[in-house]
């Protein structure tokens, strides 16, 4: 089973449904906050044309106002020139977009004028334009007056002078600096390219941008009047940038204030905020990306556990088939080899009998036949013990004595280790009662366990075994030590298990460790190890403690 690709699919899984839903929510939320955004950008600006063009009526109907008041005084005054001039210089000093002001009789002929240059005969052509010899107040279009050597956008209004019979008896006339509208409209500039601005039905510009259009020197497509728009609207403007544009026209005057902002810059807001929320998604997705991480190694390592626990489980069926095809092998062979150890022993204990009878008694012939009698015996011990083994039965009626064995065992081992440069140390402590077992399962335990330790040292080596009594626990503990190589940490908890070897393949079975550890169990006690490889620690060997029961 591949656990790595489980855990990419449940990594891609958890993002999918964590993410997918946040980003769509994201993707609404960017989509209407752009909605929103441009229909407040578009009230506002809607909003802005409205009261720019109520406050250049305004404007307007203050100069009628002031014109009228002008009038009535002129009457009062009877045209005196200097009376005029004071009054009208008044008038200037104290409304200051006024440029000037003349009068004209009923004939058209210039009575009085303030104004500080020759007057232009193009002026009392524009006098008729806007009074158009009638009674009442008119206004002509903007244009350029010179004065002081500076182009000024001027508006001309004229009003007509009525007598005290309600007789038109000439004409008021004021040119007003037009440059206080926009000034007026340069207040409405909004953020880095809002603004608003004023032009005519022509689309010519009678005031200057914020961007450098000039008055009467620069236009405007008209189309909006055209296509007859109503409220904002997404246009290019005179820059050729998109614009969110709206206009109003201003009461009675053909004008039309208009505002606008770019379209770029309106939108900033949401791309902002739309870089906000990739940053927040960002964040959001390494964070689900190191939940899903985590909960998938979770689930990964949980199901690896399960599926090692089934195959360790599998493994000990196949491991258990086989050991009761070998205890079902063991004991077919034990009794087979019962036999001819039988034949052995009887032949020889008649051969003893056959020297006695002889006279011979004492010779080495009768030595070394007790010795075979002995062995025969001992190889018929271990077979018995093999059949327990299998049987899982134990003899508890016996008894044996722990350092009379290793003592009579380390004889036979002590020239094969001297042989393979193997110091044996012994610190057998005396007095110790004797363990509930008898002497030929001791033996196979511990021959085994000397065995492994000599083969861990082929280049020689320091073997010790020691013994020592704790009452407390009742047990006899018979530690067994070589200073080896160590057992590595992974093999180390694998070492009791059966048909497991660290030796090269045909070098051993995998049994030997497995049969003495179930030996020592089924005699009430337990076989420990403790090793060290030298990377941990400053010497490296294995210490295997054999801990038995005292009868």
């Amino acid at each position: 089973m591949n656990f790595e690709r489980l855990r990419t699919f449940l990594i891609l899984a958890f993002m999918t449904v964590s993410l997918v839903p946040l980003a769509s929510l994201g993707y609404k939320v960017i989509s209407q906050g752009e909605t929103l955004i441009k229909e407040k950008s578009s009230s506002y600006l809607q909003g802005l044309s409205m009261r720019n063009a109520e406050s250049i009526k305004e404007f307007m109907i203050e100069r009628a106002n002031d014109l009228n008041t002008l009038s009535n005084t002129i009457c009062i005054l009877d045209f005196n020139a200097l009376g005029l001039k004071t009054h009208f210089e008044q008038t200037r000093a104290q409304y200051r977009p006024y440029l000037g002001f003349f009068v004209l009789d009923s004939s058209g002929t210039l009575v009085f004028s303030n104004l500080n240059v020759p007057f232009d005969p193009v002026l009392l052509h524009a006098v008729g334009e806007s009074t158009n010899a009638g009674v009442g107040t008119g206004v002509n279009d903007v244009f350029m007056f010179t004065m002081d050597q500076e182009q000024i956008p001027t508006l001309l209004s004229c009003i007509s002078i009525l007598s005290g019979a309600k007789e038109n008896c000439g004409h008021l006339c004021a040119l007003i600096d037009f440059r206080f509208i926009g000034s007026l409209l340069r207040k409405s500039n909004i953020e880095a390219t809002g603004e608003a601005y004023l032009v005519d039905k022509k689309g010519r510009f009678l005031s200057t941008s914020r961007f450098g259009a000039k008055a009467l020197n620069n236009n405007i497509s008209m189309n909006f009047i055209v296509e007859n728009k109503q409220g904002p609207y997404e246009t290019i403007d005179y820059r050729g940038e998109r614009v969110l544009q709206a206009y109003q026209k201003v009461d009675v005057f053909p004008w039309y204030v208009i505002a606008d902002q770019d379209m770029g810059e309106i939108l900033n807001r949401i791309k902002a905020l739309g870089r906000e929320a990739l940053i927040y998604g960002v964040l959001t997705a390494m964070v689900v990306f190191g939940l899903a991480f985590f909960i998938s190694t979770l689930i990964v390592n949980i199901l690896k556990a399960k599926y090692q626990y089934e195959k360790e489980l599998e493994f000990q069926i196949i491991q258990k088939e086989k050991l009761a095809s070998l205890g079902l092998l063991t004991s077919g062979i034990a009794h087979e080899l019962n036999t001819p150890l039988a034949n052995a022993l009887l032949y020889t204990q008649i051969a003893q009998e056959e020297l006695t009878e002889a006279g011979i008694e004492n010779s080495i012939i009768q030595q070394r036949l007790s010795t075979v009698v002995d062995e025969v015996r001992q190889g018929s011990q271990i077979i018995r013990n093999l059949l327990d083994f299998s049987r899982h039965n134990q003899n508890d009626a016996q008894t044996t004595d722990v350092n009379k064995i290793l003592i009579k065992m380390m004889r036979i081992a002590g020239p094969h280790c001297a042989s393979n440069k193997i110091t044996i140390e012994q610190e057998l402590e005396n007095g110790m009662p004797n363990i509930r077992t008898d002497a030929s399962t001791l033996q196979a335990i511990v021959t085994n366990l000397v065995a492994n330790a000599s083969e861990a040292m082929p280049d020689g080596g320091i073997l010790k075994l020691k013994t020592r009594y704790v009452p407390v626990l009742k047990i006899i503990k018979i530690e067994i030590t070589d200073s080896g190589p160590g057992i590595p940490k992974d093999k180390l908890i694998k070492i009791f298990t059966p048909f497991f070897t660290t030796k090269k393949q045909g070098k051993g079975t995998g049994l030997g460790l497995f049969v003495s550890h179930e030996m020592a169990r089924k005699l009430g006690g337990d076989i420990k190890v403790i090793s060290s490889t030298g990377d941990d620690a400053m010497n490296s060997g294995t210490v295997f403690t054999v801990e038995l029961p005292i009868e």
